[in-house]
């Protein structure tokens, strides 16, 4: 019997791997008083100035507790496990890092100075929402408790879920920098639509010619 797990691509189970070890690592580390995770991979923007630069990744695969590794690890093999379907391993993975990456900079554009360290794949989850509003949103599906929605709704009330915790858990600009995450996603999706259609009228009219030529 094949388990959830076996059914994803390589990619998609070293990505979710990777957050689901992250946070017991950190415990781990700190708790034996061998080394400290969050100091060396966190977000730091005073730091991530200086060179650091990883840090814009790293932090996103790291939680801010166990509430918030359970419930983020939870949506993220949720989510990729859907979008691992047409997409492959570079994409996923490029467009994690992409929307991790564009949340790191514009909070780290807004707190320059800051010297203590941030963790939240916030970025990420607005990216992956809306990467399943946008190629999965006339989809029906049941939220035990709720009833039946559409991914679009479904989406969207999640969004907004992550919205208030973020809000009262990290503050404004920590919310704001994360949704830039998702809008960096959006306009990514966005221009590889419009790319897809351009390919596509491109071989329709090679092959109108070609049969003209015939």
């Amino acid at each position: 019997m094949r388990t959830f797990f076996s059914t994803l691509s390589l990619g998609a189970r070293v990505l979710i791997l990777i957050y689901a070890l992250g946070y017991p690592l950190a415990l781990a580390g700190h708790y034996a008083h061998q080394f400290e995770l969050y100091d060396w991979l966190g977000l730091s923007p005073a730091v991530v100035w200086r060179g650091e630069v990883w840090r814009v990744f790293t932090y996103a695969f790291l939680a801010g507790g166990v509430i918030d590794w359970v419930v983020s690890l939870f949506w993220l093999a949720t989510l990729v496990s859907i979008l691992g379907r047409n997409w492959s391993a570079r994409e996923l993975w490029g467009y994690c890092l992409l929307t991790a990456a564009t949340g790191a900079l514009v909070f780290s554009a807004f707190q320059p100075g800051m010297q203590g360290v941030l963790v939240c794949n916030g970025a990420m989850a607005f990216g992956l929402l809306a990467a399943w509003y946008r190629l999965y949103g006339s989809e029906r599906l049941i939220m035990l408790g709720l009833g039946e929605f559409s991914v679009r709704q479904a989406a969207v009330l999640i969004a907004f879920v992550d919205v208030l915790i973020l809000f009262f858990c990290l503050g404004l600009i920590a919310l704001l920098a994360m949704m830039c995450g998702g809008l960096a996603g959006w306009l990514y999706l966005f221009l590889r639509g419009k790319y897809a259609m351009n390919r596509r009228s491109q071989t329709l009219d090679s092959e109108r010619i070609a049969r003209l030529e015939l």
